[in-house]
């Protein structure tokens, strides 16, 4: 480490200071040749006084320390280990259970002689540390590539060594996930690419929610692999009674059979659905030869009304994500040819509606007097004087049709309905809306999904805000241009899942004609097994006010009478809880909460599906890997090359250490010591001073 003092003003302030400090204590001590002091002492106390001085002088000068230190970092190789199910699902298991850990735990040994070793694991989710169970039932590569490209920007990274059999289910192509990598990635192919004899249900396509008394279908997808001439049945099966049967010939080594099964939903709920096929003579693995399937099947269909003005792109964005609802259909009328029954309708979407262009008085009133509740886009085409008289809990008090750009900012406390992890983070994609410029003013008894953010600025203003007006839900979208969200959301991930979660939430829940309850609990009904399980809760007292001072507890039962018990936390005005993941299967369960002189309780059910993926394709790609290694500046090995990887690591000129010199500031005035040793000098010559007699 090497040190050096700068001062503000030129070297030459310190001879200065240094005969400043000699004259002062000079003067002092030795002006007059009879003094009361010794020699010796007035020679020490000068001295005293000479340095405190000094220090005093030179510290107006304002110096301060410039420290340089220099650091090596070694170069990072990174392992990213494959734990997913589908490399052992055909492989040479016990390789990858005993002989291939104790490989790859040599290669870190030998790596971590001259180089920082980082391990990770990727599967279903990325994280640190390596598994060697292979239990994953999910892969994203794409992910793991992310995460480490952004997790070590400007670190000596050497090389990655990507250790996979190459079949990925989830997330984008791995070729498509980065444009470039700053450092070469090393691949390690596992699994294997010869065939085995299998016959799998691939997939199962079918609706999430059908209609009782319709049918509805189901298409499974089956392949046979190297089960030319056999024969398999495929049978679909509901509470122990088969509904559906068909004999399936392969007349190929690899040959697919699409089959379609119009079913009758007879019951409602959510109904289980066995889907099997027989297994072939010589089969490698039966594992994927089943799979449950649950449809929820309602009683009745709710309809839609949507109103406007004008013809709007954001009526065609509303109209595609109700058609993909199945459990809603839309109407979508001009507001000056409507004349139908209101009475028919579950919700009103009002685009644009008062309008500047027309009055619509009479329809506003019929639809006020029906009591169904009612989606409100406003845009500049937006009367806001008689949208302001509505009394739906917003005013805004604007200046003619004037518009501002506004970005969604999350209210992170919203809780009439919850929204997954790709939605909260594709909302940083979203482009603005169009929203009335003015002043925004909400009753309390507004719900904000969305507050209104100009630039970088997020106001308290509500973009998406939802009410309940004396029994009516109310839900106001203060901005025109939410079809561009959709296509945003097209243009990041090539499907408009999170548009229409978000869509499609908002019009589910005020479509739904609630039974209202003191207590609620709400969760999912179905969920997969990889998916962590929420519930929500609300409760209320005699008058409907919502209350969370009583404990509300949860009892889960699975199917074997097994209880799991749980508690609630609380929020502001409502309950949460996160019980987890759970094993596939079907589940009930129980919620109480007790209040003095009552007990109140709500139950339900839901479902957990398991996930098969990883056993639907088990033949390893590594044409994928070969590919990932070429791109990126790498090579492709075998578990029985791995002495080659640390050879060809330690002989790239480019994977060396990197010498950094850091420079750092301080101001001599901040060094506390400094301070102290001043004042113990003064207080040291006062006191030769006293014992010599002086004052």
């Amino acid at each position: 480490m090497i040190q050096q003092i700068i001062i503000s003003y030129g070297a030459w302030f310190i001879p200065l200071c240094v005969l400043l400090a000699l004259l002062y204590a000079g003067l002092l001590y030795f002006r007059e040749r009879r003094y009361e002091f010794s020699a010796k002492h007035r020679l020490f106390m000068s001295a005293i006084r000479a340095v405190v001085v000094f220090f005093l002088a030179f510290m107006l000068l304002s110096p301060f320390f410039r420290s340089t230190s220099k650091r090596v970092e070694d170069p990072v190789i990174i392992i990213a280990q494959d734990n997913s199910l589908s490399v052992t699902a055909s492989g040479d298991t016990s390789f990858y259970k005993q002989e291939y850990p104790k490989l790859m735990n040599d290669l870190v040994t030998e790596l971590g002689r001259d180089f920082e070793v980082q391990l990770y694991s990727l599967g279903q989710s990325f994280r640190e540390g390596i598994s060697y169970d292979f239990s994953d039932k999910q892969t994203n590569i794409s992910e793991a590539l992310t995460e480490l490209n952004s997790r070590y920007l400007n670190r000596n990274v050497g090389a990655l060594i990507l250790a996979s059999d190459g079949i990925f289910n989830q997330g984008v192509h791995p070729h498509y996930a980065l444009e470039f990598l700053p450092f070469p990635v090393y691949t390690l192919a596992l699994g294997d690419t010869i065939p085995v004899r299998d016959a799998a249900i691939v997939n199962v396509t079918h609706n999430r929610i059908a209609y009782l008394e319709n049918t509805f279908p189901v298409e499974i997808h089956v392949r046979g692999v190297l089960c030319n001439g056999m024969n398999t049945n495929l049978r679909i099966i509901k509470n122990g009674v088969i509904i559906f049967s068909e004999r399936i010939v392969f007349t190929d080594d690899s040959d697919d059979h699409f089959i379609t099964a119009e079913l009758k939903a007879e019951q409602p709920g959510i109904q289980r659905y066995r889907i099997e096929i027989t297994s072939v003579e010589g089969e490698w693995s039966i594992l994927n030869n089943h799979k449950d399937v649950f449809i929820e099947v309602l009683e009745a269909r709710q309809k839609l009304l949507m109103l406007y003005n004008s013809p709007h792109p954001d009526i065609s964005a509303i109209r595609q994500t109700v058609e993909s609802l199945q459990s809603l259909e839309a109407e979508v009328i001009e507001a000056s040819k409507f004349n139908g029954d209101l009475n028919t309708y579950n919700l009103v979407v009002l685009h644009q509606i008062p309008s500047v262009y027309r009055s619509d008085a009479s329809l506003l009133r019929k639809i006020n007097d029906s009591g169904l509740p009612i989606l409100h886009i406003i845009g500049a085409g937006s009367d806001l004087n008689v949208f302001n008289t509505l009394g739906y809990g917003l005013t805004i008090t604007g200046s003619g049709n004037k518009t501002d750009e506004t970005l969604p900012a999350l209210n992170t406390s919203f809780s009439l309905f919850t929204l997954s992890d790709e939605f909260r983070e594709m909302i940083r994609y979203f482009p603005p809306l169009y929203s009335p410029y003015g002043i925004y003013r909400e009753s309390l008894a507004g719900n904000n999904l969305f507050y209104r953010q100009i630039g970088s600025l997020v106001t308290n203003m509500p973009l998406v805000t939802f009410s309940d007006i004396s029994g009516k839900k109310i839900g106001i979208i203060a901005g025109e241009g939410i079809w561009r969200w959709r296509l945003a959301n097209f243009l990041r991930k090539e499907n408009h899942q999170a548009f229409q979660e978000w869509l499609g939430k908002t019009i589910q829940y005020l479509a739904l004609r609630e039974k209202k309850e003191r207590f609620m609990v709400n969760t999912r009904n179905i969920w997969n097994e990889n998916e962590i399980i929420e519930f929500t809760a609300e409760l209320y007292n005699e008058s409907f006010e919502p209350i969370t001072t009583p404990d509300v507890e949860l009892i889960i039962t699975d199917e074997d009478g097994k209880q799991f018990p749980f508690g609630f936390s609380r929020t502001k005005d409502s309950y949460r809880l996160n019980v987890g993941q759970f094993a596939p299967g079907h589940y009930s369960y129980s919620a109480v909460a007790v209040q003095p002189n009552e007990k109140l309780e709500a139950k339900g059910a839901f479902t957990i599906l398991p996930l098969q993926i990883e056993l639907v394709n088990t033949v390893a790609d590594h044409r994928l890997m070969h590919g990932l290694a070429s791109r990126f500046g790498g090579q492709m090995f075998f578990p029985d090359q791995m002495d080659e990887i640390i050879q060809i690591i330690r002989a790239r000129d480019d994977v060396k250490p990197v010498f950094y010199v850091d420079k750092s500031y301080f101001e001599l005035i901040d060094i506390k010591w400094l301070a102290a040793l001043i004042i113990g000098l003064m207080a040291l010559e006062w006191l030769f001073r006293r014992i010599a007699g002086g004052y």
